[in-house]
C-alpha cells in the first residue's frame, strides 16, 4: 500500500510543480512551504528546507533564486532505510531574515503568520506549498481515503484550520487535527472532502483520476462523480483560458498582437470573451458565428502560437 499512496501524492506534487505562477503567486506557494518545512537556525542564520522529490526540490531552488536573487545551496543523499529514496536539501544562507520577512513568516525579528499572502485566491498557492512541503494523499484505488499535512506545533495548526475554514463558502471540509510525534496532523478521510482539496491546490488532473477510480469503485453514486468530473473539467479550461487571455492582452501591450493573421486574431478574440471555452467550444463558435471551419487541433495549433510568441517575449 506505501507504494500507492507515494506513487499518487508524488503525482500531486508533480503537478502543482507545473503551473505557471505570478511572482505573488510563487510568494504565497513558497510561504506555505517554508511555513511547515522550514527549519532555521539563528546561528548564521541559515533556513534550511528538505524534500524526497527531485522536482519539488528544483522548483523550491528556483523560487528562491528568481524571487530573491540568492543561490541556495544544494545538496542530497540516500536514505539508509529499505525504499533507497534520496532526500534533498536546500540551504538559504544569504538575506535569509529580510526573505522571511517578505515571506511573512518573520515580522519586527519574531515569529508571524502570513497575511496579504494569504487574502483571497493566493490562499490556495499557500495551501499547494504547505502540500508540497508536508502533505500525503492515498491512492484513490486504495482501501481508505485519506489526506494529510503536517505541520510543526498546535498553534500551527489553528492557524491552518482557521484559513481551511474560509473555503466552506464553497463546500466544506472538516480538517481534523491530531497530535503525532512531536507534531500536528490535519487529514481528511472523505473522498469528496480530497476532491474539494485537490481542486483548491490546482491538481485538475490528480482530481480526475481520483473521480475516476471512485466510479469505478463507487459505481452506485456514479452520477453524482460524473458532475464532479465535469466541475473538474470546467476549472482545467478555465484556468487554461485565464493564462491564454493574459498572454494575448500581453502581445497586444507590446504591440506584436497585429503580427498575427485575421484569423488567429478571431481566435483570439473569442477566448478573451469566452474564458471558460474548450478547444471544441471555440472551433463551434468559429463556424456558427464568423462561417470559418477549424477544427479543435487548429484552434490549439493557434493559441500555441500566441504562447510561444509570448514566450519568446518573456524571455528575452
Amino acid at each position: 500500500m506505501e507504494n500507492k499512496i507515494t506513487t499518487f501524492t508524488t503525482l500531486v506534487k508533480e503537478e502543482i510543480c507545473l503551473l505557471e505562477l505570478t511572482k505573488e503567486e510563487q510568494l504565497s506557494l513558497l510561504s506555505g512551504y517554508c511555513k511547515v518545512n522550514g527549519i532555521l537556525n539563528l546561528i548564521g542564520p541559515t533556513l534550511t528546507l528538505r524534500t524526497e522529490n527531485s522536482k519539488v526540490a528544483k522548483l523550491i531552488f528556483t523560487l528562491f533564486k528568481s524571487l530573491f536573487s540568492v543561490i541556495p545551496s544544494f545538496t542530497y543523499s540516500r536514505k539508509v532505510n529499505f525504499d533507497k529514496g534520496s532526500v534533498f536539501q536546500i540551504s538559504i544562507n544569504d538575506n535569509v531574515m529580510e526573505i522571511l520577512e517578505k515571506l511573512e513568516l518573520f515580522s519586527d525579528g519574531l515569529p508571524s503568520n502570513p497575511h496579504s499572502l494569504v487574502l483571497e485566491e493566493r490562499l490556495r498557492y499557500f495551501f499547494a506549498g504547505a502540500f508540497l512541503a508536508s502533505g500525503s494523499v492515498n491512492s484513490p484505488s486504495s482501501k481508505n481515503y485519506h489526506l494529510q499535512m503536517v505541520v510543526f506545533n498546535e498553534e500551527d495548526a489553528h492557524y491552518f484550520l482557521k484559513l481551511l475554514n474560509r473555503f466552506r463558502n464553497n463546500k466544506a471540509m472538516d480538517f481534523k487535527a491530531l497530535p503525532r510525534r512531536n507534531r500536528y496532523v490535519l487529514y481528511l478521510k472523505k473522498a469528496d472532502q480530497i476532491a474539494t482539496f485537490l481542486s483548491i491546490i490546482y491538481s485538475h488532473d490528480c482530481l480526475l483520476e481520483f473521480e475516476n477510480a471512485r466510479i469505478e469503485k463507487d459505481y452506485f453514486n456514479s452520477e453524482n462523480r460524473i458532475q464532479v468530473c465535469y466541475n473538474a473539467n470546467y476549472q482545467k479550461s478555465l484556468a487554461k483560458g485565464e493564462q491564454q487571455a493574459k498572454e494575448i492582452e500581453y502581445l497586444k501591450k507590446v504591440g506584436v498582437y497585429d503580427l498575427f493573421l485575421e484569423k488567429e486574431k478571431i481566435v483570439a478574440d473569442i477566448r478573451l470573451a469566452n474564458l471558460d471555452y474548450s478547444l471544441n467550444q471555440i472551433a463551434n463558435c468559429l463556424k456558427d458565428e464568423y462561417q470559418i471551419v477549424l477544427s479543435k487541433s487548429g484552434v490549439n495549433h493557434i493559441l500555441n502560437k500566441f504562447h510561444e510568441k509570448y514566450q519568446e517575449l518573456v524571455n528575452e
